[in-house]
């Protein structure tokens, strides 16, 4: 069994480690705000995901360990990683002279998927300040295209937190609506991105917006990871696309729902409708590039509400789920996009896609719906079975 070293703890368990205040509260403003503040580091949810499908788990402080034959980790478990930030240095004194003299490893617990090179970057220049070996690091990632390469692991941790947070609450749609809805469609896009611009500009352009529950709030943030967030890489998409995207912006926001960004960004929500009076889900991803393949919670929410998609993100996404054990709609839907490597004609193809969708007539889309009715059903059934398979095979690959 592997061993988790940490810190320090408090009367509510082990705290995160990098973090001084020995006064933290979990579901504290002070406890999220973890994730957002240098450097961010976070709860270590990996094990609230073994505690939910019983698979026990030996925690200690750092201070009480004895260096024995097993394996043992000092997990960071990172809501951002700043390849500025020397991880190292902020370890507890005593902690990194254990470290640094081979009685642990460190694992980085990283849910994103992005800027692998920046993190190797970051590991190598750490070691070489330290001087300890990459060996002594592994690093879990949720871009699978990682999976195998060391030092990283793959894990799709969006799958299984949001699983986590649904087991717990209980709010999702139980059955396949095989009435007639309302809408056609469900785009749900909160964050500002060049490509998912494009994408949203197109669907306005098109006239289909109002066929669907449509949203684009144009909330903003900044990262590191451009991907194909830029325009200069489609610029030369369409002969109006500039345009386009100009009157497509002084529309921006389109609404469809009363919530907040931070309600937007708040995982255990479901409003009903957005799923079971909506015929498909087009699920604008994290990301579009060919540098990583990333399933965030977008992907598992029609999944986990019983309702067919399309991914508008990173080719091999399809792939990917199956390989998770889901099955895709390639029955009904063609779905050849999934393999298409070339940005611009991966757009155009879901674009096509969308709009097709977008005018089916109903008594289409309801014989869509009986279908497909087994593989929904599949899908959920598998996204809330026990994950004890994915998490042992993470535990198996970090014994050493």
């Amino acid at each position: 069994m592997i061993t988790w070293l940490f810190d320090r703890q408090n009367e509510h368990g082990f705290l995160p480690n990098l973090i001084k205040d020995i006064t933290l509260k979990p579901g504290t403003k002070e406890w999220w705000d973890l994730s957002i503040n240098t450097p961010y580091s976070d709860e270590f949810r990996f094990l609230k995901y073994c505690k939910l499908d019983k698979i026990p788990q030996d925690c200690r402080l750092v201070t009480n360990y004895i260096n024995t034959t097993s394996s043992a980790y000092y997990p960071i478990n990172l809501n951002f990683f700043d390849p500025e930030i020397d991880y190292i240095s902020l370890m507890d004194d005593h902690s990194r002279e254990r470290f640094l003299s081979g009685d642990f490893k460190i694992l980085f617990y990283y849910s994103e998927g992005d800027r692998p090179d920046e993190i190797l970057d970051s590991l190598e220049r750490m070691s070489g300040k330290h001087k300890f070996d990459l060996s002594m690091v592994r690093f879990v990632i949720a871009n699978y295209k990682l999976k195998g390469i060391h030092p990283f692991l793959y894990f799709p941790d969006d799958e299984v937190y949001y699983r986590y947070l649904h087991i717990l609450e209980n709010n999702f749609v139980q059955e396949v609506n095989l009435q007639k809805r309302s809408k056609k469609f469900t785009c749900l896009i909160r964050a500002d991105k060049v490509w998912r611009k494009v994408y949203a500009s197109f669907l306005y352009q098109l006239g289909i917006c109002e066929n669907g529950y449509f949203s684009y709030t144009g909330y903003k943030y900044e990262t590191s990871h451009t991907g194909l967030d830029d325009l200069s890489k489609w610029i030369d998409y369409d002969d109006t696309l500039e345009q386009d995207l100009l009157s497509f912006e002084l529309n921006i926001p389109f609404k469809c729902d009363k919530l907040t960004d931070d309600q937007h960004n708040n995982h255990k929500l479901i409003n009903h409708k957005f799923y079971d009076d909506a015929y498909f889900n087009f699920v604008v991803e994290t990301h579009f590039d060919n540098e990583t393949c990333f399933l965030t919670e977008k992907t598992f929410k029609p999944i986990l509400n019983l309702q067919p998609f399309v991914i508008i993100g990173n080719p091999g996404s399809l792939a990917l789920l199956k390989e998770l054990g889901y099955q895709t709609f390639e029955t009904v839907i063609k779905e050849s996009y999934d393999e298409e490597s070339d940005h611009r004609q991966r757009m155009s193809d879901l674009l096509k896609m969308s709009h097709d969708i977008s005018i089916l007539r109903d008594q289409h889309h309801l014989r869509i719906q009986s279908l497909i009715k087994d593989t929904l059903e599949h899908n959920q059934d598998h996204f809330l079975a026990p994950k004890v398979n994915r998490i042992n095979t993470l535990l198996n690959s970090l014994e050493y």
